[in-house]
């Protein structure tokens, strides 16, 4: 199957953009090996208010960007007859459930993915919206995965235990579970086999708060934390760090805002695109506040502390508040709250890592497996070719 032409299609759908950290992320340098892999991009035609967020996109030739669901469904029905799909859409809306159920009926194996790997938080992102009793909540959640079954991908792949709860949550039956790993814990098992030297310098995991749009794009929130409230004391966090533990604070981008100028939030502090897990592997230190990319951080075993501020932590809308409460609990990580002075003495404390609390959050968020598989060779084996190994 060396001719691109006779490799069995992979269509990748994809509801928001496309980058080139996603073709790395999701393996598929690993699986063009084996597939000829479309990347069907819809966010022009499912949420086009959602495209300010990104300040970047892959300009691949593999990439096809449609601007309706009516011309997305006339490529795809070409090339979907036994192809493998790579779904990222679930049936949220009326539309959305249209397209969910094309997929399932177009002769395609259908894949989702549950791979998120970090705490979760049972805040809603909308303050305004009421929460439902906990009771409720699961009549609810076991109608709609049985109703909506027949728009239900064939497989789901998870990384950790709590994902394969949410799956089960989520997912009928009739969809498989496939135990796998976290996206981000997946590329550490192949930077694992690879010899690295710690170096000096701690790292913070930019997630664009607040400076820049984010998701509540899409959750159509507005964020209350202003810059002005963040980055000054967040400066002078940093430097307190510097001076406490003899060593540099550089940012490592959001994928989402590479391209963007980020000298006005962090002056002229080093700035790093594209290599978060490869910083974090090398670094001390690991600054965050709910970035997923703290995943790295334990799978590669280096001190995690987590900042919070004032506005954060007295805002209406409690939810990054309590995500970054859950993280702490999950990891054991002190929180700083950047508004506030710490000493010397406060801030080597917590350098000091809970290994059991490491353990747990790997277990529980970023995998499942013993057998150190990266997640295309899961795919392959579970999925794909089940039959060969």
């Amino acid at each position: 199957m060396d001719d691109e032409t006779n490799k069995q299609q992979l269509i990748v759908v994809w509801p928001y953009r496309f980058r080139d950290f996603d073709w790395q992320r999701f393996e598929l340098e690993f699986l063009s090996e084996h597939f000829e892999v479309h990347i069907h991009e819809l966010i022009d035609a499912l949420t086009p208010e959602f495209t300010t967020a990104y300040a970047n996109q892959s300009e691949s030739e593999r990439v096809t960007r449609f601007s309706s669901l009516k011309q997305w469904n006339r490529e795809f029905r070409k090339i979907s007859k036994d192809a493998v799909v790579f779904s990222h859409l679930r049936p949220v809306n009326f539309r959305l459930f249209i397209a969910c159920f094309r997929l399932r009926i177009s002769g395609a194996t259908v894949v989702a993915f549950s791979t998120g790997g970090v705490s979760f938080s049972s805040v809603r992102v909308n303050p305004d919206k009421r929460d439902l009793p906990e009771t409720i909540k699961k009549l609810l959640h076991f109608v709609r995965r049985n109703l909506l079954r027949i728009a239900m991908p064939h497989f789901v792949v998870v990384g950790g235990s709590e994902e394969v709860k949410r799956a089960r949550r989520d997912f009928p039956r009739s969809t498989k579970i496939i135990i796998a790993n976290s996206s981000d814990f997946s590329t550490t098992i192949r930077l694992m086999k690879n010899e690295t030297v710690t170096s000096k310098g701690a790292i913070y995991l930019d997630t664009g708060f607040p400076g820049f749009p984010r998701d509540e794009i899409i959750e159509k929130t507005s964020e209350t934390v202003r810059p002005e409230d963040w980055y000054p004391n967040l400066s002078k966090f940093f430097e307190t760090v510097e001076r406490s533990l003899g060593l540099k604070v550089s940012i490592s981008v959001h994928p989402k805002h590479v391209g963007r100028d980020h000298q006005p939030l962090f002056g002229e502090r080093e700035t790093l695109s594209g290599q978060t897990a490869e910083c974090v592997s090398l670094c001390e230190l690991v600054i965050a506040t709910n970035s997923t990319a703290i995943s790295y951080a334990i799978a590669f075993l280096k001190p995690l502390v987590l900042i919070t501020s004032d506005k954060i932590q007295n805002n209406r809308d409690q939810y990054k508040s309590s995500l970054i409460q859950n993280i702490s609990a999950d990891t054991g990580a002190t929180i700083f709250n950047i508004d506030r002075q710490y000493s010397e003495q406060e801030i080597r404390a917590a350098l000091v890592i809970n290994h059991a609390k490491y353990a747990s959050y790997k277990q529980k968020y970023l995998t499942s497996r013993t057998d150190n598989k990266p997640n295309y060779q899961v795919i392959l084996e579970e999925i794909i070719n089940p039959q060969d190994y």
